[in-house]
């Protein structure tokens, strides 16, 4: 970007990444690093987190939000005190969200939340321009919600990491709808040249869309049928609403000593299990784009992933490709895989180069700030 161009301030109501939870808001938060803008930058963190460091330009605000989740094995009194605190929550936030949009006189509100849509009416009143981003599941809570469609004229432009939404959010919004991508740092996720394991590994949250059963059952087709790689487990890192559920079926199928399910672990720790494994798979039914996807490929995975959204823009034409919810597919891509001995590692690396963060900032300055 050109130095003569005046810095502008942008408002950005977004989650920050921690060490704790690495992914959550890393896209927000690399966003924030552009060229000639000042970012305030207001964000909330669960109990005793490490954020990651401030960027010199930011300038961080915590508020007061909602961090547990939704109860939904309680009872419909607690789940009614749930919902109405949430809501409390959701208007404070934004309220606090508007008072520094005033206070900073900023140009720009950047949300990536559709709950925060009351600052971007207030952006609209004072002649603001609105930006929102959509991350992927955040797109089906508004999909058809009467209310937002009410708010949705006061946006000016929309980002989407998912392909398969721009067409409807333009529909919606009525305004230009931009692709845009999650990236990765070579420099930090990298292959540490390591003697892998016998292990295939997937990084997810435990939610119906990421396709964990369909990935339990193929496993346990797998090492059924091809009884040479019994010798391969299976490293289930996160965690979720599904989790007892599926913990459950692991123990249905007897699969306890060849599971594992080893909880949320942090940006170290998730390297370091890239580094350890052989393959990795992806078994979603759906994505917006799947940074794990990049993380694996930068790490030296070989990699497996279901045929949705944005993945076939990251594996292209060489990757493991497979349907969502088939099981049988699974294990036979995994045997596939496992064989490979001409796997196009050099094919992945060159990839990578398309998903940098500095690509996406460039992509994001061009269609808002110039």
């Amino acid at each position: 970007m050109k130095n003569n161009v005046r810095t502008k301030t942008i408002l950005r109501m977004a989650p920050f990444p921690t060490e704790e939870e690495s992914g959550r808001g890393l896209h927000p938060y690399e966003l924030s690093k552009l060229e000639n803008c000042k970012v305030i930058y207001l964000t909330f963190f669960k109990k005793d987190a490490m954020p990651f460091e401030i960027p010199e330009n930011v300038n961080l605000h915590i508020g007061t939000f909602y961090t547990d989740p939704y109860p939904r094995t309680k009872g419909l009194f607690t789940r009614l005190i749930f919902q109405i605190y949430r809501l409390f929550r959701v208007i404070t936030f934004s309220i606090h969200g508007i008072y520094l949009m005033v206070k900073y006189k900023v140009d720009i509100i950047h949300i990536h939340s559709a709950m925060f849509i009351l600052v971007a009416l207030a952006g609209k009143i004072l002649k603001k321009v609105n930006i929102i981003t959509f991350h992927g599941a955040d797109y089906f809570r508004i999909e058809n919600a009467i209310w937002y469609r009410c708010f949705a004229k006061c946006i000016d432009i929309v980002f989407s990491i998912s392909p398969r939404f721009i067409k409807k959010l333009t529909k919606i919004h009525n305004c230009l709808v931009s692709q845009t991508f999650n990236g990765i740092k070579t420099d930090i996720y990298k292959n540490f040249k390591l003697e892998r394991k016998k292990q295939i590994l997937t990084v997810t949250n435990f939610k119906k869309q990421k396709g964990l059963e369909f990935l339990i059952e193929g496993y346990s087709m797998f090492i059924k049928k091809y009884p040479q790689y019994n010798n391969y487990n299976l490293v289930i890192v996160g965690n979720g609403l599904l989790f007892e559920e599926n913990s459950k079926l692991i123990k249905e199928l007897n699969l306890e000593s060849k599971i594992s399910l080893l909880g949320q672990k942090n940006r170290s720790q998730l390297i370091q299990l890239y580094n350890e494994s052989e393959i990795f798979i992806l078994p979603s039914i759906w994505e917006g784009f799947a940074k794990v996807l990049v993380e694996a490929m930068a790490c030296g995975c070989k990699i497996i992933s279901t045929n949705v959204d944005s993945a076939p823009l990251v594996l292209e034409n060489w990757g493991y490709m497979i349907n969502p919810s088939e099981s049988n597919e699974i294990c036979e891509s995994l045997n596939k895989i496992i064989k490979d001995c001409n796997y196009p590692f050099e094919k992945q690396q060159a990839v990578l180069k398309k998903f940098t963060w500095s690509t996406v900032r460039t992509a994001y300055s061009d269609t808002v700030i110039n």
